[in-house]
């Protein structure tokens, strides 16, 4: 059976290191993933494609070595814009691989045609790297090229016509492409150092319930070697706070911020070592925007202690709206979470503060993903100092 160019893509992607993928499937893509899986890569399909890149990048942050991921072109790279932008402003090594419109025919089912979406223009505008394949012999160069945006730190992106991943390999030509390890991110292996920070307060005894409280009751709860992940808002900055001076790493997006990324990249992370345990600290805004992607942390009974903070508004906005009479749009609405869950097969556990996380978790399932659910205030005064600074407001 003759090759085709997506088998000969799969088969570069290997020589290249690569060995794990996080993807969506789409009709624009859908001779890549069979391909993937014949060349000797895992393929892990997420809940959305905002959810696998971030998965990628949690993965490459524990592998230390460059993350890939795949989806469909237009409304897909719609929502893996997300992650793009934030290896971008993180430096995330991510090489993206879209599929577009066939470059004949009509466009079918989710297409928006060859000129619809400009894919390659919204690729542009985000300062990503991004190569278009014509025709299958360019793809030894197009590689080539990625390789060096990666190993700089920098994401790229490769898109390719449907037609042409299911277009024979040529039987002479395009085989040179040299298995360069060029993706090694060493100084990744064990994640930032928080550094200290000069805005949080001192160290000091907190309320049962604070979020510094949740934090060291996670940190004397949990194994050591526990991969931390931080969403954003004031679960990050409570972590950072007390992780400043422990030599405690934590993994999180200072520059962008993305809601929700902790959650995928705490996901991407538990694949690279499934022995390794990971906690992921998020709010129920981020929960709203990739509380989906516990699914597949159950569907791959990944080791992950999620903790859910649950203060029912956008911390940010709600501190800083206040003196302008619209804080009410900062709300959230009240969800069940644990029922949420439960409809996952997530197990999970409301508790109502700090000094009951250590009964709760030892009551759950000790391997394999679990929940905390716990109320915590909508402005911490404990880290409302540092988390509410605008750069709007001198």
């Amino acid at each position: 059976m003759s090759l085709t160019v997506a088998d000969h893509l799969a088969r570069s992607l290997v020589a290249l290191g690569f060995h794990r993928c996080f993807g969506y499937l789409g009709h624009q893509v859908e001779p890549l993933p069979q391909a993937l899986l014949n060349g000797g890569l895992e393929v892990v399909i997420a809940a959305s494609e905002t959810g696998a890149g971030f998965m990628a990048q949690g993965w490459s942050l524990a592998s230390g070595r460059a993350g890939l991921v795949f989806c469909a072109g237009g409304p897909g790279l719609a929502m893996l814009i997300p992650a793009l932008q934030a290896a971008r402003a993180e430096g995330f090594p991510l090489l993206a691989i879209i599929g577009q419109t066939s470059t004949f025919g009509l466009p079918t089912f989710q297409d928006t045609g060859v000129l619809g979406s400009r894919d390659r223009e919204l690729l542009d505008a985000l300062l990503i790297p991004g190569v278009s394949i014509g025709c299958p012999l360019e793809l030894p160069a197009v590689l080539e090229l990625a390789s060096e945006a990666l190993a700089a730190g920098r994401p790229a992106a490769l898109t390719i016509p449907a037609d042409i991943l299911a277009a024979s390999w040529p039987a002479a030509g395009g085989e040179s492409l040299p298995p360069r390890q060029v993706f090694d991110r060493h100084h990744h292996l064990t994640g930032p150092v928080v550094p200290a920070n000069p805005l949080s307060v001192a160290q000091q005894p907190t309320e049962p319930g604070s979020y510094r409280a949740v934090v060291r009751a996670l940190l004397a709860s949990l194994p050591s070697g526990t991969l931390w992940f931080g969403d954003a808002g004031q679960a990050r900055h409570a972590m950072r706070m007390e992780f400043e001076g422990r030599g405690l790493r934590l993994f999180d997006c200072p520059q962008s911020g993305p809601m929700g990324w902790a959650i995928a990249a705490a996901i991407g992370a538990a694949f690279h070592d499934a022995e390794r345990p990971v906690c992921c600290f998020t709010g129920d805004g981020s929960a709203q925007m990739l509380a989906v992607e516990w699914v597949t942390a159950v569907q791959h009974h990944l080791p992950i202690t999620f903790v859910l903070a649950v203060n029912r508004v956008l911390g940010g906005p709600y501190g800083r709206l206040e003196a302008s009479g619209a804080q009410c749009l900062s709300h959230l609405p009240p969800v069940d979470w644990c029922g949420l869950a439960a409809s996952m097969g997530l197990p999970a556990c409301r508790v109502e503060g700090a000094q009951e996380i250590p009964e709760a978790l030892a009551a759950l399932p000790p391997r394999g993903p679990r929940l905390l659910v716990l109320p915590l205030p909508a402005l911490d005064p404990e880290v409302v100092a540092p988390y509410s600074l605008s750069p709007f407001v001198s």
